[in-house]
């Protein structure tokens, strides 16, 4: 009997055992689970930053072109008015 007794001790310690290593692995699981669902998130979050920076990449682009357009337009204009004053200066 007491040997009896002693393997179903055993046993029991190693069902208990083996209860908590599975609860750990569900654990672990769910771990895992979220962490996905997380870089799944920001994945996704990073995708529509990349175009909204693409799109402010556009913009930015277009306001270049008006800037030096504009600082052309300036600069022919001040040299043209400069010129006309030191023509009627003579």
């Amino acid at each position: 009997m007491i040997n009896e007794e002693q393997r179903l001790d055993r046993i029991e310690v190693k069902l208990d055992k083996l209860t908590e290593a599975v609860t750990n692995i569900a654990r672990v699981e769910e771990k895992i689970y979220a962490s996905t669902k997380r870089i799944d998130r920001l994945e996704y979050r990073l995708d529509v930053n990349e175009g909204e920076l693409d799109g402010l990449k556009n913009i930015v682009a277009q306001n270049s072109f008006t800037v030096k357009a504009s600082e052309r337009i300036f600069w022919i204009i001040f040299s043209a008015v400069v010129s006309l004053g030191v023509y009627f200066l003579q």
